[in-house]
Order: C-alpha cells, then sequence, then structure tokens
C-alpha cells in the first residue's frame, strides 16, 4: 500500500497512525477505521484482545479491507498481549498461543495489514510468581520464545505478513531484561518476516530511546509512539517528559507508520487528535493535514 507522507519545513515527515487502543474501542476495528478515514489518518493499528479472529466473519474482513484501501488506511494489528506468553514453560498454553498467532496472520492476509505486533510476554512457569522466578526459568524461557518465533516466521513469510516483536519494560517478571537479547530473537533468524517494533514509551522506563534506535535500527519495521513521564507512559503526547524533536531526523528518515498508542480514557478522540499535532509539530511540520 502506497501511503502519503506530510510535508514539513525540512521534507517529508513519517505517516502517523491511530490505533483502536488509543480510541478505547479494542473490540470495534470498523469504529476505529471509520474515524480515521474522517480525520485523515493513514493507518490504523487493530487490537485482537476482545475482537478475537474467529469473531470476524469474511464479510467483516471485507469490509475492513475495502475501506482501508478505498482510503489508503495501512493496516498493522496488536495480537494478544493479555494474559499472552509465547515463552510458558506449559506446551499447552505455548501451543494455543500458537495457533492463536497463525489465526492472527491469516486474519492480517484477508483484511491486508501489513503488520503483526506482538509482546515476548513475561515468564510463565506453573505454580512460580514471575517476579520471583530464576535466572534458569528465565533463560528457558528465552529458549522457548526463541522457538515460537522461529517456528512462526515461515507462515508469516508465506502470508506477507510482518511478524514485529515489541520491546517492554526490563522489570522483574519479564522475559526480556535489555536491548541485545531483544535483537538477539530476531537477528539470527536475518528473515524480513520477523522484525521489531520500538515502543517509545516503554523505551523511556528502560534502557532509553535512543539507544533503542540504534540496537533496533537494522530490524527496525514499526513504530509505537506515546508521552512517558518515566513511571507511567501511554501517556497523551504532551502530558509527560519526552521532547519528540530529539529524535526527530531519525522519525523523519522513517519509511513505514508509526501508531499513536497515548491513552485517555476520559476523552479519547481528542487525545488522538491533539497527540497528532503536538508530535506533528515537534517534528517541524504542520499541524494541518
Amino acid at each position: 500500500m502506497i501511503l502519503s507522507r506530510m510535508q514539513g519545513c525540512g521534507g517529508q515527515l513519517p505517516t502517523i497512525a491511530l490505533s483502536n487502543f488509543a480510541l478505547a474501542l479494542e473490540d470495534e476495528p470498523l469504529q476505529g477505521l471509520e474515524f480515521a478515514v474522517q480525520h485523515g489518518f493513514h493507518g490504523l493499528e487493530i487490537g485482537t484482545n476482545e475482537l478475537s479472529p474467529e469473531n470476524m466473519d469474511s464479510a467483516g474482513r471485507r469490509r475492513i479491507r475495502s475501506l482501508a484501501e478505498a482510503n489508503g488506511v495501512a493496516l498493522s494489528i496488536h495480537f494478544l498481549h493479555r494474559d499472552m506468553a509465547p515463552a510458558s514453560h506449559d506446551p499447552v498454553r505455548r501451543a494455543r498461543h500458537f495457533y492463536e498467532l497463525n489465526q492472527t496472520l491469516e486474519l492480517a492476509l484477508d483484511v491486508g495489514a501489513e503488520v503483526v505486533v506482538v509482546h515476548p510476554g513475561p515468564i510463565d512457569c506453573p505454580g512460580v510468581d514471575p517476579t520471583q522466578a530464576t535466572e534458569s526459568m528465565r533463560q528457558e524461557s528465552m529458549k522457548f520464545l526463541t522457538q515460537f518465533l522461529a517456528d512462526i516466521t515461515p507462515k508469516a513469510q508465506n502470508t506477507g505478513v510482518v511478524v514485529t516483536v515489541e520491546n517492554m519494560h526490563h522489570v522483574p517478571g519479564q522475559v526480556i531484561q535489555n536491548y541485545q537479547e531483544l535483537l538477539g530473537l530476531v537477528e539470527p533468524l536475518n528473515n524480513p518476516a520477523l522484525q521489531i517494533t520500538l515502543d517509545m514509551g516503554h523505551a523511556d522506563r528502560a534502557d532509553g530511546i535512543t539507544e533503542a534506535f540504534e540496537v533496533f535500527s537494522p530490524y527496525l519495521r514499526h513504530i509505537h509512539v506515546h508521552d512517558s513521564n518515566g513511571k507511567r507512559d501511554h501517556l497523551e503526547i504532551g502530558q509527560g517528559d519526552l521532547d519528540f524533536s530529539r529524535w526527530s531526523e531519525r522519525l523523519r528518515a522513517y519509511p513505514f507508520i508509526m501508531v499513536l498508542e497515548s491513552r485517555n480514557n476520559e476523552d479519547p478522540e481528542g487525545n488522538v487528535l491533539r497527540s497528532r499535532e503536538l508530535l506533528t509539530r515537534s517534528l517541524g511540520g504542520s499541524s494541518r493535514l
């Protein structure tokens, strides 16, 4: 899908997309798409927490694809992240998540989504609090996660959809504890069907945004944008401490969509419109699209 990019004083700006998460519409993809079209967004990320692939029939998939293609809206899908543990020590649970991701790739193919975002998830060892897991348990989780991604990559390649692994907070209980470990999941396969999503708010609360760009750059295929104050993220742009102009050179050169994941449940629509305007200004562009 060919996207129009906004013009700034120094050239083109990246395509700013919105997410159903930001609109508090995780289970209403069509409503989110209609909002995107109405307000001139050229990308939309659909979540699959409440909306499972099994709940979207073929007619619904055709409607979404048709509306997106007719209006130049690039689609991506955020795979399940609540109660999601692809690195689980339980083989039955891993198999269930693998099936769910396979179904989501089929959904992506049907609606024309280019990217499916996956969280690496927590340490999931039955009977063990993730925050109390030992280092050997975490390393075993890394092996399960590595194999999970290696197994799903051929399916992604066959569908033409890119699976991207998202950086998370480096806190006790999470499988991934630094950027190099995330890179190590993707780099050895060296396959364009398995890449990385850089979540800037998460990175601010981990090892830093600039370092994330430097480490992930060769495999960076997707970006999530929201504000952070160092303690909380997914804030509306302008409500945290991030100065996005610091990364304007990198973001202006970025060829794919960057997705707003700011959240304001009291005013979700105003949140995404204000966030787009402030982000556009930070990158040196006009707020008028």
